[in-house]
């Protein structure tokens, strides 16, 4: 359950930065900042966390549900965080988009598999 909203504050971050960032630098300019933020390593950092806890958390709670939406919604969200990786500019910032909501909408229905009572086994809770 922690790893569900952990995914869900990490996949928001990295929507924000995709949606804020180009915003920012068109009201505010270019400067030292603003630029940090478009460097590659930093979508590597945001990216890391995020693939992570979905690769940890998401398969688990299939295994305990088989609930193929949230399947879907992880696989599409994971397989657009990776091809994002291939492109530039406009490209990769839908391609983000589409990932951080795909994955933060597998760990929202996560969470409500949970709250209906939908438990892991011992053996597979993190």
């Amino acid at each position: 359950m922690i790893s569900d909203k952990l995914g869900i504050v990490f996949s928001s971050l990295c929507l924000c930065h995709c949606l804020l960032t180009p915003l920012l630098i068109l009201l505010l300019g270019t400067n030292a900042l603003l630029g940090t933020l478009e460097h590659e390593w930093v979508h590597k950092i945001f990216l890391l966390p995020v693939l992570f806890i979905a690769a940890i958390s998401l398969p688990k709670r299939y295994f305990a549900t088989r609930n193929q939406t949230m399947l879907g919604l992880a696989i599409v969200g994971i397989c657009a965080f990776v091809v994002a990786q291939f492109f530039h500019g406009m490209p990769e910032v839908v391609l983000t988009m589409i990932g951080s909501i795909g994955i933060i909408s597998a760990h929202l229905l996560s969470l409500r598999l949970t709250k209906q009572g939908k438990t892991l086994p011992k053996t597979l809770e993190v």
